[in-house]
């Protein structure tokens, strides 16, 4: 590990030590959208390579996909019959 990236971590550290633990745990959901954000921008790079044309089921790939919060499951309806 790098020399900057320890004294990133121990400056993040450091700033830990003054929050209280419901702060720590929005820090902790914060962290999680960043990796879920990283991945989701790996994902759509892996896709953006494959050739959907000639392929009907991997033009379908995403459709799913719903903004913050995700909330498909909730308003299924909506989104298949419009507003109702």
């Amino acid at each position: 590990m790098s020399g900057q990236m320890m004294d990133y971590k121990e400056k993040v550290i450091k700033e830990l030590e003054d929050l209280s633990k419901q702060k720590i745990n929005e820090v902790i959901d914060f962290i999680g959208y960043l990796k879920s954000k990283d991945a989701k921008i790996g994902r759509n790079k892996k896709i953006d390579t494959l050739n959907t044309k000639d392929n009907a089921l991997l033009s379908i790939i995403g459709i799913g996909e719903s903004a913050a919060p995700h909330n498909l499951a909730q308003n299924h309806d909506k989104y298949a019959y419009g507003d109702l």
